[in-house]
């Protein structure tokens, strides 16, 4: 055994590859204890990753999906394709694209995999898409070297063929993507544990344990009595701040760490920029203004970055995916399928109107593709490209438009 190998074993790790050089099936998983068992039902329980993961999802599910044709006068979107309208409205008969979408992204945030099951016709072509659950998927390589996914239900396994998945991958081994739950789980391990703690403190009306001491040797039915009775006071929200009365030499010591003491707020902080770390989200997007007290323009170019960073790389694995998946080879070459991520760098009415009109009066665009943008209805004789000729020879000054422009 290799020292790497010995390393990995005592770790929890293994080798990313077999005797033979093949990659195995599965990336290494990070193994470690956690304090708290962690789950996608428990992990969700926590704001910063509810937070994170609707972040993530509604936002890829509001962007508009479109498949294009390409054509001699450019691409257009291929609205009489039956893929537009699968993916672009309704990818199957019980849900819309953003709720296909948004289901995808829950499972891809959590368990770094989203597949959907393709149905298709007698003549190959995708007619619907039915997303599954990551957490009942499990992948292996076939003979031919193709992945076969088996998908876990109540009526036992079933293996569904490659061509048949649309599976879109976290970072990973090229098979499938690394699961944010199961490399995160230290993180979200104490976060839940921070949680209960707070929990149960504040539902023991917010005192910390202690010690009764008693200057006298008690038989076994005072101990009882005494401890009911403390008890009886001590705990629950109805008595919280309300005065001990003790007698008979008694005394009370207090002996658990309080909150302020534990560093409570403080860790809880923490854990909110920790946890958005872990999804690649900047705390300020999940409502953290611990470091910032306005929205200005610094947090502005935090959410540019953000679009431009982590989304668009989102985006392109996204595209790229249902490309491979979803169009034949001869498809390929004429349509492609893209999200539209202008709506998510669209700027102020003003900063738009200077970009339109520098468009507009230079002839890279035309007055209807602005209005177009706008979702203003189109002009006659809009279509036109127009430019300024004011930049003429100082020669030509005061001369008719038709005599400059010779």
């Amino acid at each position: 055994m290799s020292m790497w190998t010995r390393i990995a074993s005592i770790f929890g790790g293994g080798s990313t590859a077999d005797k033979q050089g093949q990659q195995d099936i599965y990336p290494n998983m990070y193994s470690t204890n956690s304090v708290k068992s962690v789950t996608e039902d428990t992990a969700l329980q926590l704001s910063a990753v509810w937070a994170c993961v609707h972040l993530l999802a509604e936002t890829v599910a509001s962007l508009p999906l479109v498949v294009y044709e390409e054509t001699d006068k450019g691409r257009k979107p291929a609205k009489n394709n039956d893929l537009y309208r699968i993916l672009h409205r309704k990818p199957n008969s019980r849900m819309t694209s953003f709720e296909w979408r948004q289901a995808m992204m829950l499972n891809w945030c959590l368990y770094g995999n989203a597949y959907s099951k393709i149905d298709r016709n007698s003549r190959g072509k995708v007619i619907a898409l039915w997303p599954l659950s990551a957490a009942q998927m499990r992948v292996e390589v076939g003979k031919n070297g193709e992945l076969v996914y088996l998908y876990s239900t109540e009526a036992g396994e079933y293996p569904i063929e490659q061509k048949d998945i649309l599976h879109i991958k976290n970072m990973g081994n090229g098979n499938v993507g690394m699961s944010p739950l199961a490399y995160g789980r230290t993180t979200l391990g104490l976060s839940l544990a921070t949680e209960e703690y707070s929990t149960k403190f504040f539902t023991n009306g917010g005192k910390p344990g202690g010690v009764l001491t008693i200057e006298q040797v008690l038989t076994k039915e005072q101990r009882q009595k005494i401890r009911e009775n403390f008890s009886a006071l001590h705990e629950g929200s109805a008595n919280a701040h309300k005065l001990f009365l003790l007698e008979g030499g008694m005394k009370y010591q207090q002996v658990q760490i309080n909150p302020e003491d534990a560093q409570m707020l403080q860790s809880r902080r923490f854990q909110i920029e920790d946890i958005a770390r872990w999804f690649g989200v900047p705390s300020v997007l999940i409502n953290d203004t611990s470091s910032t007290t306005t929205w200005g323009s610094g947090i502005e170019q935090i959410m540019l970055a953000f679009l431009q960073l982590k989304l668009r790389s989102q985006m392109t694995n996204w595209e790229q995916s249902m490309a491979n998946a979803l169009l034949t080879s001869a498809e390929s070459r004429n349509y492609t399928i893209e999200f539209n991520f202008e709506g998510l760098l669209r700027a102020t009415a003003e900063a738009r109107a200077n970009f339109y009109s520098t468009m507009v009066q230079n002839g890279l665009m035309s007055r209807n593709e602005a209005r177009r943008k706008e979702n203003l209805p189109e002009r006659d004789g809009g279509d036109d490209l127009t430019a300024q000729i004011n930049l003429a020879p100082i020669d030509k000054l005061g001369a008719s438009a038709d005599e400059a422009m010779v």
